[in-house]
């Protein structure tokens, strides 16, 4: 067997090649691999001997010579062969190739770091081999060693089942490259052009149990940030499924808005319950209590870790996710015991990628929502107490995560009614205020777009709302701040909409 290595993580490279070598194999390799295979007792033979120079332009040139890649493209076919013959080419069997870290260059800024580490012989060495798959084996990351090692050990060579997932996993590591190529040099060189054309690179696929419904299917991906929800790490539980997946991402999304312990209870992608505190169980109490009908089934999550205090009082109801940066020892094994729980930590720092939402026939896509930082501007005589305007900022950074028309009524750090996802703003209002019932009084609004009429005041001081915010703009804003006068009741303008679709 004659093997081609020219690698830029070269960890693991000589166990596996001391595994899967014998008696008449010759390994070829490039520059610094061949220096690092052999002083570790591996035999290599330097591919100078093939291209008939050393390493040209500081490294740039290695391996793009004929007589290096006809011995990996070639058909093994009787013209192929006599061709190969006359030329005193070898035909290579494997090759093993990983790229240089053009990702972790681009996370730098520098336009020479990203230039220098764009690979050319590597990628082009996993190309064809990958090719030519009926004939060779290409390994493209250091974690396949151990897998083809045991495959050669079993049945003694490499089968095409094996070369066939091996090169359709190389031509996703090539396409991946060349995406991040073009997106970051776009970014850099061409920022105005950076989404003429938008390539997505997303990793580790798995099928999920069904989609939204039963008979749709569905799958997850990552990305490669380690970011959110599909990068969290499942402590214990059942599978999580497709709407465990969207509801866990609106909770973390609403949590992260929060600096003081925090709980988020999700119902339906939109905060059914939502509290802060000095004390993350007394957050968690006060979060259950804002509806504990809709609570039935729930998603939660939380800004801080799990303590015992706030274990002991989710075990008691039943909660379908919680997401939390950690957990103390003694409330995951509280948690644990619901075998049907799933646990999750995430990191728990904003990300900043663009969102992207399918249509038929196309995608949207768009920087994330920001409701924070705002400078509410006072409209009225009557201004809110500094308790008041703590809690119009807390109401404020929910209705940003609920769905539009949403209203939003809090008190004392604590949500005590919404009303959300309603093609009528005054309806949405009155179902919080139904849902509040008598603890809508002194609690404020929050509203995530302005008032088209002033009938919304109306019902806010029916219900004996304490304070207003919403982002103003509308034709009507005048009349609303009359109306709001006339009730002395505060209102401000934040000049930001929060719309949530």
């Amino acid at each position: 067997m004659n093997i081609l290595a020219s690698v830029f993580e070269k960890k693991g490279l000589d166990t596996f090649l001391v595994k899967i070598t014998r008696k008449g194999d010759i390994v070829y390799a490039t520059g610094k691999t061949a220096e690092f295979l052999n002083s570790s007792g591996i035999d290599a033979v330097s591919t100078s001997s093939l291209s008939g120079f050393d390493e040209l332009l500081g490294g740039r040139v290695k391996t793009l010579v004929p007589s290096i890649f006809a011995g990996i493209l070639s058909k093994r076919d009787a013209k192929s062969n006599d061709e190969m013959k006359a030329l005193k080419f070898p035909l290579f069997d494997m090759v093993i190739s990983n790229l240089y870290p053009f990702q972790d260059a681009s996370r730098t800024g520098d336009l020479g770091a990203m230039i220098e580490n764009i690979d050319i012989g590597g990628i082009s060495l996993i190309r064809a081999a990958a090719k030519n798959y009926a004939h060779v084996t290409v390994i493209t990351a250091p974690e396949e060693y151990n897998w083809v090692s045991q495959i050669i050990e079993q049945n003694g060579s490499v089968p095409l089942k094996t070369r066939e997932e091996l090169a359709v996993k190389a031509f996703a590591v090539a396409a991946q490259y060349d995406m991040e190529i073009y997106n970051s040099l776009t970014q850099k060189l061409l920022p105005e052009k950076r989404m003429e054309n938008l390539f997505l690179s997303f990793q580790n696929g798995i099928r999920l149990r069904y989609g939204e419904n039963p008979d749709q299917e569905a799958f997850m991906y990552h990305g490669t940030d380690g970011l959110g929800i599909p990068n969290a790490f499942q402590m214990s539980g059942k599978e999580l499924s497709y709407n465990n997946i969207l509801d866990s991402n609106a909770a973390y999304e609403t949590a992260i808005e929060f600096e003081d312990p925090t709980v988020i209870i999700v119902k339906h992608l939109t905060p059914c319950g939502v509290a802060s505190s000095g004390k993350l169980s007394e957050a968690y109490g006060n979060a259950f209590a804002a509806d504990p009908e809709s609570a039935y089934g729930f998603v939660m999550a939380s800004n801080m870790e799990i303590d015992h205090d706030t274990a002991s009082l989710i075990a008691k109801n039943f909660a379908e996710v919680v997401v939390a940066p950690s957990y103390s020892k003694e409330a995951f094994e509280i948690l644990r015991k619901r075998k049907n729980l799933r646990i999750l930590r995430a990191n728990f720092t904003p990300d900043s990628s663009m969102r992207i939402r399918s249509v038929s026939g196309g995608i949207l896509t768009q920087t994330p929502l920001r409701p924070m930082p705002i400078q509410p501007e006072l409209k009225t005589t009557a201004r809110a107490s500094p308790d008041a305007m703590e809690d119009l900022i807390f109401a404020w950074k929910v209705v940003a995560h609920s769905r539009s028309n949403a209203i939003v009524l809090a008190k004392s750090r604590m949500v005590t009614g919404t009303g959300s996802g309603q093609t009528s703003r005054v309806r949405a209002l009155k179902i919080a205020g139904e849902l509040a019932g008598k603890k809508a009084e002194g609690s404020v609004l929050a509203s995530d777009a302005y008032f088209p009429f002033s009938d919304s005041v109306e019902e806010a001081r029916r219900l004996g709302i304490a304070a207003i915010i919403q982002p103003g703009g509308s034709i009507r804003d005048e009349e609303v701040i009359k109306k709001c006068e006339e009730y002395s009741i505060p209102l401000y303008f934040t000049g930001k909409r929060v719309f949530l679709h």
